[in-house]
């Protein structure tokens, strides 16, 4: 199972759990970033680095929660979940992993440019709306116009967007992009998902599917925004192919 999976999956789980899981992740994860040396400056070294601090100071760690937080931290998969979680956050809230993951995707943006192939492709239209439910759990990538925007979990936005060639289709994201406004054109990378036991989904969308999406791309502007621990398939996708989720 990737990264992105394990991610996709954390966020499910955290949605289920609600705001406390949500709460000692961010704690344990500014501790984390706290402990991150200013030298660590390449993305090979981040994982590690990451992992190392986790390890070494975990003792400490805990020492920020309070005993409520512990009961729950030890509570079945809790602590997996956290942990799975630590680096997404990190990626939103971390100025030396955030400026790590930027330098990344600058250097895979550069070698898409010398690539002959078309960077980051669609290959999904409003016509292919019906036959989503046999993409269940496979990454697409498409064009939206955004037509309305809720506020979901973590404060991500849960949103629909007006399709090519017609239909609209709801995006749960996995990111923080701010490109997220009525109006704007999008494309994005994500996963389709199976919406029925997300609870956003059942008070805004009226499909049985929605998307995760773990890359967006503002398309006026060409800025984008990613999912931290997703660089593997963006590099991918900027290398004119979609990633394939069972790598």
């Amino acid at each position: 199972m990737n990264k992105i999976t394990i991610l996709v999956l954390t966020l499910n789980v955290l949605t289920s759990f609600g705001q406390s899981i949500e709460t000692i992740a961010e704690k344990i994860s500014g501790k984390i970033c706290d402990c991150i040396k200013d030298d660590i400056n390449s993305y090979s070294d981040m994982y590690p680095a990451i992992e190392k601090c986790y390890n070494q100071g975990f003792n400490k760690i805990l020492t920020i929660l309070d005993s409520t937080e512990h009961k729950i931290l030890l509570e079945g998969k809790n602590l997996k979940t956290v942990k799975n979680s630590i680096i997404p956050i990190l990626g939103s809230t971390c100025k030396k992993v955030k400026t790590i993951l930027k330098s990344e995707l600058g250097n895979a943006a550069e070698s898409a440019g010398n690539n002959k192939s078309e960077p980051c492709p669609t290959n999904f239209t409003g016509e292919d709306l019906k036959n989503i439910e046999k993409l269940n759990g496979d990454i697409i990538a498409f064009n939206g116009l955004v037509i309305q925007v809720h506020s979901a979990h973590n404060d991500k936005p849960y949103y629909e967007v007006a399709l090519e060639g017609g239909n609209t289709l709801w995006i749960g994201s996995l990111v923080k992009s701010g490109f997220e406004k009525e109006g704007k054109i999008l494309r994005i990378l994500g996963y389709v998902s199976d919406a029925g036991k997300d609870v956003y989904a059942e008070k805004y969308n009226n499909l049985n599917y929605h998307i995760l999406a773990f890359c967006v791309i503002e398309m006026e502007t060409k800025q984008m925004s990613i999912l931290p621990g997703s660089e593997g398939q963006i590099k991918e996708w900027l290398n004119g192919n979609i990633p394939d989720a069972k790598k």
